[in-house]
């Protein structure tokens, strides 16, 4: 059964979704337009193996809204504190979207504190900065350049937040797939928080700020930790190309690619990604 707690870390109130008591510790990361609603499927399936957190990560849903910076390091910041105030030594880390990268940042930063890594639909940024994406890529992914700009953000999008979130949503998901109408409303309702379209918008200017001068400091370093990239095949916003040269990067990776599969791979086929998931934890990236 997932429970729902806060705790007072790093200066900040964390809301968690909590699962499962037995077994290494795994620390669950979501992006965006989610929260830690999103791993509801994993964690239903996985609690009676692992000893599961899923944050909000700061600025997000039920999390505390600082205006203090949101780049990666100071968000893995936060999941640091969170583990130590658990009394979590290593864990495995699973991120998605902006969460995938939080947990790279984390396994750059600290690699004896992290099992294994899961990265679902998550692209390594030394790879390619959306500085220099191509023309089609950079078309997908206004929202980006968009928000840049968190006052204009907040005063539109605050007028119907639903439409907003929505269309993200049903962009990137696969057309067979749509979410059901109480998923939606707990996401709306998420970013319905007083200052969390804010939050939401702060991550992505420290993604052109903060983020690039971290991230440019990481070229020609390597990720040893065993870790599973487990990607839609149909994401519009975070194509499979974006794997290319993880081998570069990742000394021992393994790659599922999920047919039929948007942007959600926990959402839109966890079966598919417990599975994955099932199998990489028993075999490589045991610990």
């Amino acid at each position: 059964m997932i429970e729902q707690q806060k705790i007072f870390a790093n200066d900040l109130n964390h809301h968690l979704r909590i699962a499962g008591t037995n077994g290494v510790a795994m620390i669950l990361l979501h992006g965006w337009p989610e929260t830690s609603y999103t791993w509801r499927h994993v964690m239903d399936a996985l609690e009676g193996d692992y000893r599961m957190i899923a944050p909000d990560l700061r600025g997000i849903g039920d999390t505390s809204k600082p205006d203090g910076p949101h780049d990666k390091a100071t968000v893995a910041s936060d999941i640091w504190a969170i583990m130590d105030a658990r009394g979590i030594e290593k864990a495995i880390l699973v991120g998605h979207d902006i969460g995938a990268r939080v947990a790279m940042r984390m396994t750059l930063d600290d690699p004896d504190r992290v099992a294994s890594l899961i990265v679902l639909n998550g692209r390594y940024p030394p790879l390619g900065s959306l500085r220099t994406s191509e023309a089609g890529q950079a078309r997908e992914r206004w929202y980006f350049f968009f928000h840049q700009h968190p006052d204009l953000v907040e005063a539109l999008v605050s007028k119907d937040v639903r439409t907003y979130y929505q269309h993200f949503l049903d962009r990137w998901s696969h057309p067979s797939f749509s979410f059901e109408e109480a998923d939606i409303t707990e996401y709306v309702r998420a970013y319905s928080q007083p200052g969390a379209i804010r939050g939401a918008c702060a991550h992505y200017q420290a993604a052109l700020n903060e983020d690039e001068t971290q991230w440019a400091a990481d070229v020609g370093k390597r990720i040893t930790t065993p870790t599973l990239v487990i990607w839609g095949e149909d994401d519009p916003c975070s194509p499979p190309y974006y794997t290319d040269g993880y081998q570069r990067v990742f000394t021992d990776v393994t790659f599922r690619f999920v047919a039929r599969c948007g942007h959600f791979p926990q959402e839109e086929l966890p079966a598919k990604t417990i599975a994955a998931m099932r199998e990489f934890l028993a075999g490589e990236g045991r610990q």
